[in-house]
């Protein structure tokens, strides 16, 4: 699908905004870093995701928080070490700490130590599990909602 399975900053920000699930639910990608080891999205508030509260759907913010680390994997394994890898979400849960009023913001961050172990793990094993943790936060910097998940990078 994609040249030698990569693809660049740009393009990945421009697919993944126009997503028909993040489109419709106003997910929206703000960054992804030349090196991949940087995203920033934005959910935005609007009627297309709010609730019966008038607050962010929490299907929302859960959704949010899914794909990216197993795409920050996916690149930089492409682009750093020219491998193909599979990548998904192997599971997460979320815990919601307030209410999703207005914008909210999450940073997807991998360590070098990160991708260190992942590389060593691939070479050893094949496969590699890897816990993340993102924040959620409105504008304020409030803490709305905390997502734990583990990544699953393996060989095909």
């Amino acid at each position: 699908m994609f040249k030698n399975n990569k693809v660049s900053p740009y393009v990945l920000k421009t697919m993944l905004s126009l997503y028909p699930p993040f489109l419709f639910s106003r997910v929206r990608v703000k960054e992804v870093s030349q090196d991949f080891m940087h995203i920033k999205v934005c959910v935005k508030q609007s009627l297309l995701n709010n609730n019966l509260s008038v607050t962010i759907f929490g299907g929302t913010l859960f959704s949010a928080a899914d794909p990216f680390f197993a795409l920050m994997y996916w690149q930089v394994f492409a682009h750093r070490y020219d491998r193909k890898v599979k990548v998904w979400l192997k599971s997460a849960e979320i815990k919601y700490k307030r209410p999703a009023i207005g914008n909210i913001y999450l940073e997807f961050n991998l360590s070098e130590a990160e991708i260190k172990q992942a590389k060593e793990d691939l070479d050893a094993k094949w496969k590699h599990n890897q816990n993340h943790e993102v924040l959620l936060k409105n504008a304020k910097g409030e803490i709305c909602a905390i997502v734990n998940s583990i990544t699953y990078v393996g060989l095909p």
